[in-house]
């Protein structure tokens, strides 16, 4: 008796085993942007261009351009780059950052159009603290602070899976890479109606 409840246990064990559902991760729709997705398939030929826009503080802003070379179709983005992240002997990036693509630009520019606008204007008393946090689709995050009668505004972004942090505390710097991002946004949406 004891040894046929130890085979049916054993059985109904297996159903069980046999009846347990799939689960699926999906991770290729966050923290990787379209821009760098096609950049690093290896299905498809490319050609890649950096143009660089401007240095703010130890950021460097650059525009992005990927051209199939099979199809023409291009893509454009912002990289958002240490400054000191150059290869010695020929200039290009040493390790990939981070990209903002396209479709995110406008909303990316509104976020920083609201700090400026909103967020350093607010009541910075010492017993209040506000957080602010804004993201792209690869994870570029921009956090702000206000409180402690100060505002400070942080990006946060990856170089070769290592976090980096960037301060844009004062409305200069603020200022200087809103403009730059506004200026690579016209370019991009220029070369669009003109075909290119």
């Amino acid at each position: 008796m004891k040894f046929l409840f130890t085979i049916l246990l054993s059985l109904f064990s297996l159903i069980t085993f046999a009846q347990v559902d799939t689960v699926v991760i999906r991770v290729d729709s966050m923290f990787e942007s379209k821009f760098h997705r096609k950049l690093y398939d290896n299905r498809t030929n490319v050609k890649y261009h950096l143009d660089e826009w401007a240095n703010v503080r130890e950021l460097a802003v650059y525009m992005a351009t990927l051209e199939e070379l099979n199809t023409g179709h291009k893509m454009y983005a912002v990289r958002i780059d240490q400054r000191l992240n150059r290869n010695l002997f020929t200039d290009a990036p040493a390790t990939n950052a981070e990209y903002i693509d396209e479709d995110e630009l406008e909303k990316f520019i509104g976020y920083l159009q609201q700090v400026r606008n909103e967020i350093m204007k607010t009541d910075h008393g010492a017993q209040r603290y506000t957080e602010y946090r804004f993201y792209t689709r690869a994870g570029i995050m921009l956090e702000c602070y206000t409180g402690v009668n100060r505002w400070r505004c942080v990006i946060h972004y990856e170089i070769g899976k290592m976090p980096m942090d960037a301060y844009i505390n004062n409305p200069e710097r603020l200022q200087e890479l809103l403009q730059a991002l506004i200026e690579i946004n016209k370019e991009i949406k220029y070369r669009r109606s003109n075909g290119k």
